[in-house]
């Protein structure tokens, strides 16, 4: 994707300016918002029928200014489509993107998606532990022990290294972290997802202060105990959540909050402004 990597060629190029100031940095205040789209189908399918705009998606995300988005169920380029949504998506917002591919569907794929104001400059990304009932290449509607053992689709984590400007002359690099949970499937499928996130992304002695965000398909509970201990929940509704790391770095669970997103999606959109103390 040509975009993605004008993204992360141009933050590798804005960290290098910015290295000698990033010691004097100040501290980060981010607005941070993780919405699970539903693929712009719509909860009636109309945006389906409709051909998949993603205006209205837009419309709302951008009411809520955020500095950071974390997208689930997000898919691109598939035939069904006709283009490449994260291209379309980050254009309208104009923000830097990186796609979390969680599997090829024909002609695209299926995953999540990192949406920054601020430059990129690195990334990287994990396919969480799976085994489908007929073998590899298969990644969707699982069965038998298999799903209970590793939950119906192949699903994914990323992280997005951003570049926050502190001052004219300064900034501090933020990890921006996005997963998504298989809903189905026992405990343990979520909870071994959990603690593949800790490991991935190193939250015990994180390398950059970190925001993990995403549809984690639980609410509060023993399930997500590998990323509370290490972490501090800033807050979910129904099964989307917002974690910092590390534990004590972040504050910002007083401002979370979730916007009625209507029949766009049947997730919606939760966020919070959160402070590097």
């Amino acid at each position: 994707m040509k975009i993605l990597k004008y993204a992360v060629r141009a933050g590798a190029l804005c960290a290098a300016l910015f290295t000698t100031a990033m010691a004097s940095a100040q501290s980060v205040q981010l607005k941070v918002l993780v919405w699970n789209v539903l693929s712009f189908e719509k909860t009636d399918k109309s945006g389906a029928e409709a051909g998949f705009p993603v205006e209205e998606y837009v419309d709302l995300v951008k009411a809520q200014n955020p500095d950071v988005v974390c997208f689930n169920e997000f898919e691109t380029g598939t035939s069904r489509m006709g283009k490449e949504k994260m291209a379309e998506i980050a254009a309208l917002l104009e923000m830097y993107p990186f796609y979390i591919m969680s599997y090829p569907k024909d002609e695209g794929y299926y995953g999540n998606v990192i949406l920054s104001k601020y430059p990129i400059v690195a990334t990287g990304s994990k396919l969480f532990t799976y085994e489908h009932y007929k073998g590899d290449g298969n990644y969707q509607w699982n069965d038998g022990w298999q799903l209970d053992q590793y939950g119906t689709d192949q699903r994914s984590v990323g992280y997005a290294d951003v570049l926050v400007p502190t001052s004219e002359s300064a900034g501090k690099v933020v990890r921006i972290a996005c997963a998504h949970f298989d809903h189905m499937g026992y405990s343990e499928v979520r909870t071994r997802q959990a603690r593949e996130s800790v490991e991935f992304l190193g939250l015990d002695n994180p390398e950059y202060p970190t925001i993990m965000m995403g549809d984690l398909n639980v609410g509060a509970g023993s399930v997500l105990d590998p990323l509370n201990n290490v972490g501090d929940h800033i807050g979910y509704s129904w099964v989307d959540h917002i974690w910092a790391f590390p534990k004590g770095a972040w504050s910002g669970s007083e401002t979370f909050e979730s916007k009625d997103c209507g029949n766009l999606s049947d997730h919606d959109p939760v966020m919070a402004t959160v402070t590097l103390k």
